[in-house]
């Protein structure tokens, strides 16, 4: 139980794994509470399976690390309008985010996996890592095994300036 809601899913057996085996599950608890904020019961479905098949890091106030691609001078790769910068926060009305996965290049801030970056933008591009808070993703489209996402808010919190070797794995 989550609070006086059931929950199940692979996410809980994480986190009741982590207790059993002694691990400090806060980060996973705090995941989890930030996914149940989230609106769509498909992102909630399927963004903890998402994680788990991308390595993606969960930090400890229940967020996650991904990466994105910008434009050398930090705006989006698109418009050219959104400015990537550390420390900046882009966002967009929620409802302007399209939640259908089957439409895999579509509106919302993207966001992928380490092994969509070279397909991401044919390879062209600077890395920046982006924290993203579990409430506000919006969709995994299901091509290239399910390895980028759309959200409507996030955090730029690092460039990669290494990026020939983070394209190459």
């Amino acid at each position: 139980l989550y609070g006086n809601m059931v929950v199940g899913g692979s996410v809980v057996r994480r986190i009741l794994d982590m207790r059993r085996e002694g691990f400090d599950a806060a980060p996973m608890i705090n995941f989890l509470e930030n996914l149940k904020q989230n609106p769509s019961k498909r992102a909630v479905d399927e963004l903890y399976g998402f994680l788990e098949a991308t390595q993606l890091p969960i930090t400890e106030d229940g967020c996650f690390l991904a990466y994105k691609k910008v434009r050398d001078d930090y705006m989006d790769l698109y418009t050219g309008q959104m400015d990537n910068s550390i420390g900046k926060v882009p966002e967009m009305p929620r409802n302007g985010v399209d939640e259908d996965k089957d439409r895999t290049c579509s509106a919302g801030l993207h966001f992928c996996s380490l092994s969509y970056l070279p397909h991401y933008h044919s390879g062209s591009g600077r890395v920046i890592i982006v924290k993203i808070n579990p409430a506000d993703v919006v969709a995994i489209p299901s091509d290239y095994n399910n390895a980028k996402g759309r959200t409507c808010r996030y955090e730029v919190i690092r460039s990669e300036e290494h990026t020939s070797e983070l394209q190459s794995h």
